[in-house]
């Protein structure tokens, strides 16, 4: 049975202090008796608390594992970018980002071998859903873990997420308003949270509006297991579609073109993250902005406040996006 991580609290409920008086003790600051001190130490070494570097030393040598899975590395890669502008703030705010991509097998069988930083941070960063079994060998290392892009309410660890439902309804009630009511969704939502949250906020969105919902509108983009395959166009067509993403948004369009469709003039397609690094394109998607920057802001802040204090918890932060209007979302 794993034994329970010694907090600051457990040592300052044994002796009636404040977390505050024992965040000062172990941390050597002005403030608190000689005495008093000593007791402190003593009694976190009983319980057996784990000690943090001095303040200087440990900002001097911190490093944070950015741990993306290998499925997400490949091609156009939405996560990839994330991790670029991460390590740039990580490195502003004086601090080191290693990169650790997971092989397929040590995501599913929960390996941690292949982590070469795993010794030398105590934080790590998860960019995309990743395998159950693959968090909980991190939470067995007792380490602190931010979840971004997505949660897990199996695990207690801080997240950072997008409005996904929101975004998801937001982009379906503005197609509405165009004058579509046959409206498709682009995307496989038992792959992952997100993509499963965006559905959630189309069907919502009929749901609301009490659109009919017709199951084959439904186009698979990837597996459950998240790995990529050919867009399989309906027979009956809706007449737009909402896509989980940018990229799917893309494929869907080079598909619809290649049936002798035209976009948005026969069908409208909208997409999600506005996320575009695909060149060579001659259409621009209407899309719903993820606020990665602000994502990025959120998750750093709470690895500054894990620092300062170990005890501290954040929970989930949700930043908002908003929708963004080109040419292939409108009715022509």
């Amino acid at each position: 049975m794993q034994t329970k991580k010694v907090t600051m609290k457990d040592i300052a409920q044994e002796l009636d202090v404040s977390i505050v008086t024992v965040s000062k003790a172990l941390a050597d600051k002005e403030g608190v008796g000689d005495e008093l001190r000593e007791q402190i130490k003593e009694k976190a070494n009983q319980l057996g608390y784990i000690f943090k570097k001095s303040q200087a030393n440990e900002r001097a040598e911190r490093r944070v594992a950015i741990v993306i899975a290998e499925r997400y590395v490949g091609g156009v890669s939405f996560y990839v970018n994330v991790y670029q502008k991460l390590l740039f703030e990580l490195t502003h705010r004086k601090m080191l980002g290693v990169l650790e991509v997971i092989r397929e097998g040590d995501e599913r069988s929960g390996d941690l071998s292949g982590l070469i930083s795993l010794d030398s941070v105590q934080q790590l960063i998860v960019l995309g859903e990743t395998d159950k079994n693959f968090l909980e060998s991190l939470e067995k290392t007792r380490k602190d873990v931010i979840l971004f892009d997505f949660e897990n309410e199996d695990f207690d660890f801080d997240a950072v997420v997008g409005d996904n439902v929101n975004g998801g309804y937001l982009m379906t009630r503005y197609l509405y308003k165009q004058g579509f009511d046959k409206i498709g969704f682009v995307g496989n939502f038992r792959s992952t949270r997100s993509i499963l949250d965006r559905f959630l906020g189309y069907r919502k969105y009929h749901i609301m509006k009490n659109l009919e919902y017709n199951p084959s509108y439904l186009v698979l983009d990837r597996t459950d297991e998240g790995k990529i395959i050919d867009i399989e166009l309906p027979d009956e067509l809706p007449q737009a579609f909402v896509c989980n993403c940018d990229t799917s948004a893309h494929r869907l369009i080079d598909k619809l073109k290649e049936e002798g469709f035209r976009v948005p003039e026969d069908i409208a397609v909208v997409g999600y993250d506005d996320y575009d690094a695909i060149s060579g394109r001659d259409y621009n998607i209407t899309t719903y902005r993820v606020n990665i920057q602000e994502m990025i802001y959120h998750c750093i802040n709470m690895i500054e406040q894990k620092y300062e204090n170990p005890d501290y918890r954040n929970g989930t932060t949700v930043s908002y996006g908003r929708v963004i209007e080109r040419e292939t979302g409108l009715k022509k």
